[in-house]
């Protein structure tokens, strides 16, 4: 995605950090609303937490390499915190409707 689409990868970031931000600030609504997901909140909290240091400690490399992306962020368990965001940021915020198509050929 990085490849193809890197102008949107900046406001990925930003929403993939206020994800983890609400998820944090918000936790007993989150634990006490938490459905059969393949994490307990707890893990997926701990994920968010970790892709969050990861964006704050590698933020501008992120958004410009695709190479540190993918290595900083899709080579461990923050895979699955990333990729629900890529599709909520397709879903929610993208306006750019080739990302919205590769998320839902490639995601969903």
């Amino acid at each position: 995605m990085h490849r193809l689409f890197p102008k949107e990868m900046p406001a990925l970031l930003i929403y993939l950090q206020q994800s983890c931000k609400d998820l944090s600030d918000n936790r007993e609504q989150h634990r006490k609303n938490w459905g059969q997901e393949y994490f307990t909140f707890d893990a997926w909290l701990n994920l968010a937490l970790q892709t969050n240091l990861l964006i704050e400690k590698h933020r501008d490399q992120l958004a410009k390499s695709c190479h540190v992306f993918a290595d900083q962020l899709c080579f461990s368990y923050t895979v699955a915190f990333v990729n629900r965001g890529i599709i909520q940021y397709a879903g929610q915020i993208c306006t750019d409707e080739k990302f919205k198509l590769a998320v839902e050929l490639l995601y969903k």
